[in-house]
This record gives C-alpha cells, structure tokens and sequence, in this order.
C-alpha cells in the first residue's frame, strides 16, 4: 500500500493518506508534535476524514532529478562497500592476523565427529 504518514511512529501516526484517500485520518497527538487539533471540530484520539483536493509540488526539473539520482547511487555504492569486508587490509601483519583470526574455530575444534572414511561394502556373487 501506497501512502503518506507524518508525525509520530510506525503504525500511529499524526497524519495519514493511504494511497485511495479512503482510510485518511488524524490523531489529536503524537509522539513526534505537541497535542492540538490539525481539523476543526470533533474531539477523541483518531478523527477520519475525506480528501477535498491534493496538492503535490516539485523543484527541480531534469536537472535536480539526475543529481538526485547521481547521490542515491554514490550512498548505494558506499553502503554496499561498508558491507564487504576485505580481510588483507583488515590484517596487515602476522600480528593482526593472530590476533584477529587465530582462535576464529577453536570453540568447536573438539565438538565434530572426525571425518573417517567409510568402508564400501562389496558383495559378491555365490
């Protein structure tokens, strides 16, 4: 579902429009603003009401469109970045090495059954 929320926290906001203007309401407080009443009239915590008009706006054009793009994708790039960790430049040393990796598995080191090969079991033809 499409919609448009303000104020307060997930699931309890001060303003919603769900994407048909058909479930829209207000709520006489929140987390985020101090109490007060955003339509005339009424009392009570939630008020529903039905959308008159909408008003959209934009600044910018193609110009501030592609700039905006160019910045998601930089932030994108440099998230994906800071999710990889490249182990030779986390340890440049035999120090860091040992000192970050020497004990990674020695927890479990006695934990596992070891590994024998199994034997294949021939029949043969009387």
């Amino acid at each position: 579902m499409i919609c448009y929320s303000s104020g307060g926290q997930v699931g309890f906001c001060r303003l919603w429009l769900d994407a048909e203007f058909e479930a829209c309401h207000v709520l006489e407080s929140d987390a985020t603003f101090g109490p007060g009443l955003l339509l005339p009239g009424g009392t009570g915590l939630e008020r529903r009401f039905e959308v008159a008009s909408v008003e959209v706006w934009g600044c910018g054009g193609a110009e501030a469109l592609q700039a905006q793009a160019t910045c998601q994708e930089r932030a994108e790039t440099a998230r994906e970045q800071a999710r990889k960790v490249d182990r030779a430049k986390l340890c440049s040393n035999e120090f860091d090495k040992e000192m970050f990796f020497g004990n990674t598995f020695s927890a479990t080191a006695g934990s596992r059954e070891p590994n024998e090969p199994k034997e294949e079991k021939t029949s043969e033809a009387s």
